[in-house]
């Protein structure tokens, strides 16, 4: 089974910004965990709600998946020295936060 660990970072006009991190690696495994209990990731045409984005588009200008990787760690050398890459958050969708507040 996959597992994902949600956790609600900021709430912004009626949305939840939040840190995702998994445990496993599955196809859209972030989308469909988040559109299961019912909080689809924002933009998601696939998982989420067509109203919900249509009204982002217009109120936030999101034009696309709000998902965003900030953190990637892994090993190599056997695990021996762990790798960390983070990211800072694309400026369309810190636009998009910024006009939820």
């Amino acid at each position: 089974p996959s597992t994902s660990h949600f956790r609600v970072l900021e709430r912004r006009g009626g949305h939840s910004y939040c840190e995702v991190r998994i445990e496993t690696g599955r196809t859209h495994q972030i989308r469909v965990h988040a559109q299961h209990i019912g909080h689809a990731v924002a933009g998601d045409d696939k998982y989420g709600d067509p109203a919900i984005n249509k009204r982002l588009r217009e109120q936030a200008g999101l034009k696309r998946l709000f998902l965003h990787a900030a953190s990637l760690e892994f090993a190599l050398d056997g695990g021996k020295v762990p790798y960390v890459l983070n990211a800072p958050l694309a400026e369309d969708l810190a636009t998009a936060l910024d006009r939820l507040a």
